[in-house]
């Protein structure tokens, strides 16, 4: 039925997602982004609350045999709006129009995606719950999922459950891979600053250098990592920013670096947090130097619920066939602010594979041929997860 249902819809989807490519916005500031969808959403006859968290928005349609008084259960679809504050290098026809915004994290064909599965959905409403389509800002930035629930989102909009696709190159195009519990990173920032009486090159013993307890710290802290932790379990630690000195011959009075921790364990975590803390400790009383650290949580594990899990295989499974889904998939070391959705309401996050540069590429272009595929997981959920028979289920 949805395929029959997309080859009349195909064109507009496409259109949707020329449009909204030509226009990306950064992180809080989608503003023509939120208002396109909004107004798709009115059109399809949902009901559209605005300026949630900023810029997010949320659409909701009950089924036939849901009332206002009884909504049955609730499912929710999660979608990204923002773009990346990048150059697009890819040369389409529907290029960015703005030279230092492009969507090269395919949020675009995300935003598409459930909007052909809510077109759908609102003309074959024979379901009986409810479904909502989370529309929300600045996942670039890790922090618009948190801004959507502080401003009351599953207050105002309770859910039982929630579900969230991303494209990946890690898969063949068009398989579609379920990770069974952690399905991406959590991520913090690790923020140093090493301190030291600064002195000349040639007399090293008369000061304390900081740019040599940089460099020992760096080193420790990454040959520790691979001695403390399983190595089955994933976790790294990875520093892109050290900066100290002014010239060559002077040893400097402060470094800076800077660095992200990822994993996807807890306690991995956990104990990569306390390395980093003993790591400093050391190197303070070996080179004499004074060091602060700090981290700051960013996102948690993006967590997938066993029995969330089940159904997306299963829908997967419907769509696309059992030979095209990929159970317990590989997590992946990005992180996504997802989990902070996912830690509230039970949830599962999947991936479709596509071909080409990675998201973030200069060169990235989202595959198209996602859209149908994870438009009717989409809407086999909704009329599987939200049958009345489920009401008495509970989510382990």
């Amino acid at each position: 039925m949805f395929t029959k249902w997309y080859s009349s819809q195909k064109a507009t989807s496409h259109d949707w997602l020329h449009t909204l490519h030509r226009h990306p916005e950064t992180g809080f500031e989608e503003i023509r982004t939120a208002a396109f969808v909004a107004e798709r959403l009115t059109e399809f006859g949902y009901d559209v609350t605005t300026a949630i968290g900023g810029t997010g928005l949320v659409g909701t349609l009950h089924g036939s045999k849901a009332s206002r008084n009884a909504l049955g259960r609730i499912v929710a679809f999660r979608a990204e709006l923002d773009a990346l504050p990048m150059q697009e290098a890819a040369k389409l026809d529907y290029a960015s129009t703005d030279p230092a915004r492009f969507h090269g994290c395919g949020h675009d064909g995300h935003m598409v995606t459930a909007l052909t599965a809510a077109a759908y959905l609102a003309k074959h409403r024979d379901f009986d719950g409810t479904v909502r389509f989370i529309f929300q800002p600045a996942e670039e930035l890790l922090t618009g999922a948190r801004a959507m629930i502080t401003d009351g989102l599953f207050d105002r909009f309770p859910c039982d459950e929630i579900y969230a696709l991303h494209n990946s190159p890690d898969l063949p195009a068009g398989q579609v891979g379920v990770p069974t519990t952690a399905a991406l990173s959590s991520a913090d920032n690790i923020d140093i600053t090493i301190r030291a009486n600064g002195a000349h090159g040639s007399m090293p013993h008369t000061g304390e250098d900081a740019i040599a307890a940089a460099a020992h710290l760096i080193t420790s802290v990454q040959q520790a990592a691979t001695r403390l932790i399983d190595a089955r379990a994933a976790g790294v630690i990875s520093f892109g920013l050290l900066h100290g000195g002014t010239a060559r011959n002077i040893l400097p009075d402060t470094v800076r670096i800077e660095g992200t921790m990822r994993t996807t364990s807890e306690t991995v975590r956990n104990r990569l947090a306390d390395m980093l803390q003993d790591a400093v400790r050391a190197t303070e009383l070996l080179f004499g130097v004074l060091i602060e650290i700090g981290i700051e949580t960013v996102t948690p594990v993006t967590t997938n619920n066993p029995t969330c899990v089940a159904a997306a295989v299963s829908a997967a499974t419907r769509v696309v066939g059992a030979d095209r889904v990929t159970e317990n998939a590989r997590s992946l070391m990005a992180s996504e602010d997802f989990a902070e959705l996912s830690a509230r309401v039970p949830g599962a996050y999947f991936f479709i594979g596509q071909s080409g540069p990675a998201p973030h590429h200069p060169e990235f272009v989202f595959d198209t041929d996602i859209i149908p595929v994870g438009a009717a997981i989409f809407a086999d959920l909704a009329k599987h997860r939200t049958s009345v028979s489920l009401n008495s289920h509970h989510l382990t």
